[in-house]
């Protein structure tokens, strides 16, 4: 009886450990790439509301008609009326109406954006994704603190999005 009451007192005195969650990291990566996104969207933004977007848009993506025949050639359907890429930033609210100044705060809360993901970052243990997207955010953090301090203000050339560190996530050059 005295061993079995040992017994109990010693379980008792023990520390449980935490299990980890097992879908902890794609979360956490998933939240990385949401936040990621929330900051290209804002910087961008600010791009079009500066006017260094004019003109880059119509060179590289303008073949929605093309795209929209072979996306829904399978399905034998109507296609939807396709719309110049030009056409996008009139439709757009935010780019049509802005205020004066308000490129400096699209340009602020992108780098509010990069700084929690670089910070989210740093929690995660490495790995080889991990650290090719560190490097990214880095150089676009950056980037993005260059341009709200007044950085090339006055270029009307568009930003450079580089995917040579890593495939699937651009850095932001900006010239």
């Amino acid at each position: 009886k005295q061993w079995y009451q040992r017994r109990v007192r010693g379980n008792k005195n023990m520390k449980r450990k935490k299990r980890d969650k097992p879908n902890h990291m794609v979360l956490e990566m998933t939240n990385v790439y949401q936040m990621m996104s929330h900051g290209y969207i804002k910087a961008l933004e600010g791009f079009a509301i500066q006017g260094k977007l004019n003109g880059y848009l119509d060179k590289k993506f303008d073949n929605e008609e093309l795209r929209f025949r072979q996306r829904f050639l399978p399905f034998n359907i109507s296609m939807p009326i396709p719309l110049e890429i030009s056409k996008y930033p009139s439709l757009s609210y935010i780019i049509a109406n802005a205020p004066p100044g308000q490129e400096q705060e699209l340009f602020q809360e992108s780098l509010d954006n990069f700084t929690s993901v670089k910070q989210v970052l740093d929690r995660i243990p490495p790995q080889h994704s991990v650290d090719c997207l560190a490097k990214v955010v880095k150089m676009n953090c950056v980037q993005m603190s260059l341009v709200v301090n007044g950085h090339c203000k006055d270029s009307k050339e568009p930003p450079i999005l580089d995917f040579s560190i890593c495939q699937n996530v651009p850095f932001m050059k900006v010239v």
